[in-house]
């Protein structure tokens, strides 16, 4: 692996990670701090642009935002 896929790869692992605490947070009513759906969005979109496939719960938090954006 180059050491820009180990990047990418990191980025997708921790999207993950940080897509769970915040579905986790929603449904228990927590708040969720802005800058956590900042940092998902701008990964999704860093991913996406590198043709990598989104971890399913960051899908599940874009496809909410866009559908608020609606």
């Amino acid at each position: 692996m180059t050491a820009a896929s180990d990047r990418l790869s990191e980025v997708c692992r921790l999207a993950g990670l940080l897509a769970d605490q915040v579905l986790d947070a929603q449904i228990m009513s927590r708040p969720v701090p802005e800058q956590h759906i900042r940092a998902l969005l701008s990964a999704a979109f860093l991913l996406d642009e590198h043709g990598l496939p989104l971890p399913s719960l960051l899908q599940q938090i874009v496809h909410g935002a866009k559908r608020g954006a609606d």
